[in-house]
């Protein structure tokens, strides 16, 4: 059972990092076919790790720039930064 758990759990994080990869790369198709199925399999699971990778890109993001996460994160909210594909 404990396997079986953390098989599904690496293949939610999988999913989340090839959907991540897919809409940087702009492939729309991609996306929606990554995110779709691993909704429909576990989209707690995927929410949790779409999370997970977002605070991880944002640490590694104020690590390399001398600023706190926090730091980092707040100008994310404004509105002219929230849709980054403009």
């Amino acid at each position: 059972m404990a396997q079986s758990r953390r098989r599904i759990g690496a293949e939610s994080r999988r999913a989340a990092v090839n959907g991540v990869a897919a809409y940087l790369a702009d492939e729309d198709v991609d996306v929606y076919n990554i995110t779709d199925a691993a909704v429909r399999e576990d989209s707690l699971a995927l929410a949790l790790n779409l999370t997970a990778l977002a605070a991880t890109a944002i640490t590694a993001l104020a690590a390399a720039t001398g600023r706190t996460p926090m730091e980092v994160l707040r100008p994310m909210d404004e509105p002219h930064v929230r849709d980054l594909r403009r």
